[in-house]
């Protein structure tokens, strides 16, 4: 089946708007988290096991949302996406990481961001694959 011109566009605005929300979205809650952990989260600084799980599941809530609005919002195949929004973080994630293994950060905590985002993606999908399905049920 090929795919038109102008649901190829939306299908990569969506992939690629959700991964950027999902920068957004962990970028925004810094502030939060710097104000749960006083002093942590400070240049030069690495923070304390808490105060990094805490980053950890935050990252987890942002992941799951947004492989959700890229299910939610793909014109089709929903899996696809999140499988395309997954295989972009998934790049990134460990372009991230590999610089930054030997900056004294544990590595627990870029193994635990490698290793549940497809977990989160694939939630995400789960989530927001079943509503277009039960859509396109009841259409028949």
């Amino acid at each position: 089946m090929a795919i038109r011109g102008e649901d190829m566009l939306k299908s990569i605005a969506v992939v690629v708007g959700s991964y950027v929300l999902s920068i957004v979205l962990v970028l925004c809650s810094d502030p939060l988290l710097s104000r749960l952990f006083p002093g942590d989260f400070v240049r030069g600084r690495v923070p304390s096991d808490t105060a990094l799980m805490a980053s950890t599941a935050c990252f987890v809530v942002v992941s799951v949302l947004c492989a959700w609005i890229c299910a939610r919002f793909a014109p089709s195949n929903p899996a696809r996406h999140v499988l395309w929004f997954f295989v972009i973080g998934e790049v990134m994630g460990i372009a991230a990481t590999i610089p930054n293994w030997s900056k004294g950060w544990p590595h627990w905590y870029w193994l635990s961001w490698l290793l549940t985002w497809p977990v989160s993606c694939w939630i995400g999908a789960m989530l927001g694959g079943r509503r277009g399905t039960a859509a396109r049920a009841v259409a028949t």
